[in-house]
């Protein structure tokens, strides 16, 4: 007789830069998600997710740890996430499920520029990887991987083992299973002598079958199989939308470029913004006003590839009868600004396409079909989540609330009041590392730049596309109490022991 966990799986599901938006359940009127869409209907919608930090390890290392930024110290990319006991992958383990994690991780530095002597973590060393017994994994920007010279005209020369990732195992698959195509792949589908549209910009000739979303999906999928018999935790982690915007052609084709929505923009809107903004609108406006449309769509089309993939993976649920015990959780690290504001990618400006992503929970039976949330949620609320779920007590350490209670129906108002965003840091470029810290609530946005003497005030309410920031100076009451607020809400963010004692 089979035997089946009494204890519900749970799955997973990460994108990375994938704005909050560009789905079809969050109504835009471009991106085509039919089974993320299934997904959201079949469970509960939380339309105001806000990240902790919008750039990839910070984010990540929130979702593995349940902390802010300021508690588990990864405050910017290039500082390696802290592999602690009280992560998603080694929690989960210890209270007796298998634990997978498959796609990009970004939990270590991809360029090891700071000395040799600095040790590799190795995935593939250990019997768990930050608690995960099997793994996967790939990455984004191939040519801190491969000798092979790609897109963003890193010399070959330059690079040594020691200060490169030597590792890739979607590469390392296809130089074995696909050698003809091997080079193809570490060219994100860009064909030798050919040339990008636009920085960072083409369409993949990689087989849509051999692109590491799909890859991505088999790995989880088997792992899946492996495990039909006792509890899993399974981290399907895809590596696109993140730049370059590259869709294979079939998932390119599915959009007329000419008939897309445009940014939101309009003239004079920075000047009212931080340096940060209009040093990088004045680098990147010029290119994104020539090519907005063929970035749009090569972006959705990389979206859509994922959601066919995404709809692969609950297909197979289904058909292995895994679907009604599993908690699929569905979200990304960070959003892209795709050019609003004229900017694009991430950096020093939170407008609302880049520090909200989407957010689905779906589970069979526990949280009822077609839920929807406008309150505030944070990322730092998933790991407590998916614990809740599972039955497992919730490491004193996280900082997040279990949002299954608003998945039901029966929260007590909104889950959050506000939300803290912050970056430590954005990119070599600036000495010292500049820093922007956002509070968020129901109405307003306020951004403080830490030593720039410089903040922005947002009506989210009447201006939801923050094309006209309103005057600190005219507003000092409410400046005043938002700042208050971020000093509160910042100070919480920090507690990473608990207080016993007398003194």
């Amino acid at each position: 007789m089979t035997t089946v966990p009494d204890r519900p799986n749970v799955l997973f599901i990460t994108t990375d830069q994938h704005r909050f938006d560009a789905a079809g359940f969050m109504g835009h009127p471009d991106a085509r998600t039919p089974h993320l869409d299934r997904l959201a209907a079949s469970g509960a919608v939380f339309e105001r997710c806000y990240v902790t930090n919008p750039v990839c390890m910070p984010s990540r290392a929130t979702l593995l740890t349940g902390q802010f930024p300021d508690a588990h110290g990864v405050r910017r990319n290039g500082i390696e996430v802290p592999d602690v006991p009280w992560g998603i992958g080694r929690t989960f383990r210890a209270a007796g499920y298998r634990t997978g994690l498959f796609g990009k991780t970004h939990f270590a530095p991809l360029r090891r520029d700071f000395g040799p002597e600095t040790p590799f973590h190795d995935w593939r060393v250990g019997e768990t990887y930050y608690g995960f017994e099997e793994r996967a994994i790939t990455h984004d920007l191939k040519d801190f991987v491969s000798d092979v010279p790609t897109a963003y005209g890193v010399d070959p020369a330059r690079r040594t083992a020691p200060l490169n990732f030597t590792h890739d195992d979607y590469l390392d698959w296809m130089r074995a299973e696909h050698p003809d195509t091997w080079r193809l792949a570490v060219r994100e589908g860009l064909a030798d002598g050919a040339a990008p549209v636009a920085p960072e910009l083409w369409t993949s000739v990689l087989p849509a079958e051999l692109h590491q979303s799909h890859w991505i999906v088999d790995q989880a999928t088997a792992y899946i199989d492996r495990h039909a018999n006792e509890p899993w935790l399974a981290w399907c982690s895809f590596v696109d939308p993140h730049h370059p915007f590259n869709a294979p052609a079939p998932w390119r084709d599915l959009y007329d470029a000419e008939r897309l929505t445009p940014p939101a923009m309009r003239e004079g809107e920075l000047e009212q913004r931080s340096r940060f903004h209009q040093e990088r609108s004045a680098q990147q406006r010029p290119v994104w006003e020539r090519h907005w449309r063929e970035y749009r769509a090569q972006y959705y089309g990389m979206i859509s590839l994922i959601d066919d993939q995404i709809g692969r993976l609950l297909d197979h649920l289904a058909r292995t009868g895994a679907a009604d015990r599993t908690l699929v959780i569905f979200t990304a690290d960070h959003g892209e600004l795709l050019g609003d504001h004229g900017l694009s990618r991430k950096g020093l400006f939170h407008y609302e396409p880049l520090i909200r992503v989407p957010l689905v929970i779906a589970w069979p039976g526990r949280i009822p079909v077609g839920q929807r949330e406008a309150g505030i949620v944070q990322s730092v609320d998933l790991p407590p989540t998916m614990l809740a779920a599972a039955g497992i007590d919730a490491p004193w350490q996280l900082q997040g609330i279990s949002l299954l209670p608003w998945c039901r129906g029966d929260g007590d108002g909104s889950p959050r009041s506000r939300a803290l965003v912050t970056n430590g840091g954005e990119g070599p470029v600036y000495d010292p590392w500049p820093e922007l810290r956002t509070l968020v609530t129901d109405r307003w946005k306020l951004q403080h730049y830490v030593g720039e003497e410089h903040i922005e005030l947002d009506d989210l309410q009447d201006d939801p596309n923050e094309l006209y920031p309103r005057d600190p100076a005219a507003h000092p009451a409410r400046v005043t109490s938002l700042l208050r607020q971020m000093v509160d809400a910042g100070a919480a963010a920090s507690v990473t022991r608990p207080q016993t004692g007398r003194w």
